[in-house]
């Protein structure tokens, strides 16, 4: 686990992770438009919890498979970070507490 330092600059994949942020990929090629998150565990084993989570930096090893798979140009795409908001992407703990006093309620 990266080290959190104060002031908070969130700029590797591991601290996208620790801090609980997730990245959307957007295709900008014309009439695509395609997007999907960004799976960041897997691209922690590929590239390491140290690698910059910027644009210039994460582009290399993202794709758009739509155009890919039609022949047009596939890496003109941009990154959306964003914080896991998601009732299912809460930290455990807090999963627990809303299930308790859920419970005793009633």
């Amino acid at each position: 686990m990266p080290e959190i330092t104060y002031p908070l600059s969130i700029d590797t994949i591991g601290k996208l992770i620790v801090t609980a942020h997730t990245v959307w990929v957007y295709c900008n090629a014309y009439q695509c438009n395609h997007r999907g998150r960004l799976n960041l565990i897997p691209l922690v084993y590929k590239l390491g919890a140290d690698h910059s989570c910027m644009a210039d930096d994460l582009r290399p090893h993202v794709f758009c498979p739509k155009c890919r798979e039609a022949g047009k140009p596939d890496r003109n795409i941009s990154f959306s970070i964003m914080p896991l908001t998601a009732p299912h992407s809460e930290w455990p703990k807090q999963q627990f507490e809303a299930d308790v006093f859920k419970r005793a309620r009633g």
